[in-house]
């Protein structure tokens, strides 16, 4: 086949502007342009990276890497049926698409890692799509000044327009849609920030109608940013199997560890560790270095995706924060078992679920009756209550506020708490309560009401 060289295509284009709005015009075309290829790379990374649970650095190095392949290979594909040969299309892609797709892939990623839950919130949440589709088309935004310059001092895609070749997506058509992901992207933060007050509750937060504590949002760790605080994990991915030692910091908003916790039943911080299918729980008391670094020792058994919650509270209101980490190996997502009132706890222990079917949007009481042999057990404090209980929405693994409401005319062997659920839907509750020195877990999944 024989080969060509831009010279041989030179009488096939016009002569480019160098100012005013037909500069402008043609500046928006190549950015629209290089834009495709960089959303596609983009999109395509963070999906994969997010969804093999990649670090946060190694899901940006994937979704910039293959940003610049798509971007270059949306300006050589149609230089390359032209007739162009390989060594002649290399430089001019280079030429007209490294320094556009290095602004966009700043600006894009910046925007990712800036957005609190971003990255964390994975491809089934409509945060990651509208702060994505947001990031992107902001970055076209500040690479078409660039593109604008380049053109004008006959550099950038003016060197793909002098081959007389125009190939790729529509211009206008990709405006369209750009337009459409700002919308979308913008309407997605904008419900964020105006979400109402910010994510916070515990727990241990107090029963309601105490007029010294802050109402506690019924729904949290959604997030792993609230109220000024981030949670920030050592690591995200853990292995199988093996005893780990899980570090993490809570760090204010100028990105100093916090170390000033309250004691919240009997401990400054409470870490739940549940998989995404909500088939495994753990519930540990990490300690904290002088430099506000926690640690606890942690054994995942089976490989997939765990949410970590961190919960714990700091100038008398109640906070939790999550992020997500990932154990390597084959996973099997496990449906929820059914809705059941009867669970064994273990040690001869059973725990039966009393009163009726909770309702959303208003407050419950649930209360547990644990019996050994058909008859009430003797449980020991713990945490400062009789058990202790989270709440967790099978969705999407929304934390609930729950309180302890017993007192000294509770029968022997119940255990009550108070919650709201937000909405209708299944929830997984996970109760915990001390017997014989030892602590034991009921798992129920219930069903609430509209």
């Amino acid at each position: 086949m024989a080969t060509a060289t831009p010279t041989e295509h030179e009488h096939h284009h016009h002569d480019m502007p160098t100012s005013g709005g037909p500069l402008t015009r043609v500046a928006l075309s190549a950015t629209l342009h290089c834009l495709t290829g960089c959303a596609i790379g983009e999109v395509l990374g963070m999906v994969i990276g997010t969804s093999l649970g990649f670090s946060e650095l190694g899901t940006v190095a994937l979704a910039v890497g293959l940003a610049f392949i798509f971007g270059y290979a949306l300006t050589s594909l149609p230089l390359l049926r032209a007739g162009f040969a390989l060594s002649a299309v290399i430089p001019i892609a280079l030429a007209a698409d490294t320094l556009s797709i290095t602004v966009m892939e700043i600006v894009d990623n910046a925007i990712m890692l800036g957005v609190p839950g971003a990255m964390e919130a994975g491809v089934g949440s409509l945060l990651f799509w509208g702060s994505l589709s947001f990031a992107l088309v902001v970055a076209g935004a500040v690479a078409l000044p660039v593109n604008r310059w380049l053109i004008g001092r006959g550099k950038g895609h003016a060197v793909v327009h002098a081959t007389g070749v125009h190939g790729g997506p529509s211009p206008r058509v990709v405006g369209v849609i750009a337009a459409v992901g700002f919308v979308f992207g913008s309407v997605v933060l904008i419900s964020e920030l105006t979400d109402g007050s910010p994510v916070d509750g515990g727990h241990g937060a107090a029963p309601a109608g105490h007029a010294d504590e802050p109402a506690a949002d019924p729904v949290r760790g959604l997030s792993a940013s609230a109220g000024g605080l981030t949670l920030r994990l050592e690591r995200a991915q853990l292995p199988r199997g093996v005893a780990t030692d899980l570090r993490f910091t809570v760090r204010d908003g100028s990105g100093a560890p916090v170390r000033d916790f309250e004691v919240e039943h009997e401990k400054r911080m409470h870490l739940i560790v549940v998989r995404r299918d909500l088939t495994s729980f753990q519930h540990l008391h990490p300690t904290m270095s002088r430099a506000g670094t926690w640690r606890t020792r942690l054994t995942l058994p089976a490989g997939g995706r765990y949410r970590v919650f961190a919960d714990f509270k700091r100038d008398g209101r109640n906070v939790t924060l999550a992020r997500d980490v990932s154990v390597g190996g084959p996973f099997d997502r496990v449906a929820l078992p059914p809705p059941a009132t009867v669970a064994a706890a273990g040690d001869g222990l059973s725990v039966r679920v009393a009163g009726g079917r909770p309702s959303a949007g208003v407050e419950t009481e649930l209360a547990f009756d644990v019996t050994r042999a058909g008859r009430a057990a003797a449980l020991q404090p713990y945490l400062g209550a009789r058990g202790h209980l989270v709440a967790l929405r099978a969705t999407d693994l929304a934390y609930l506020h729950v309180h302890p409401t017993e007192d000294a005319r509770t029968a022997a062997g119940r255990v009550s708490f108070a919650t709201q659920f937000p909405t209708a839907g299944r929830y997984r509750l996970f109760l915990q309560v001390r017997h014989d020195d030892r602590v034991r877990t009921a798992a129920f999944t219930t069903d609430v009401a509209g």
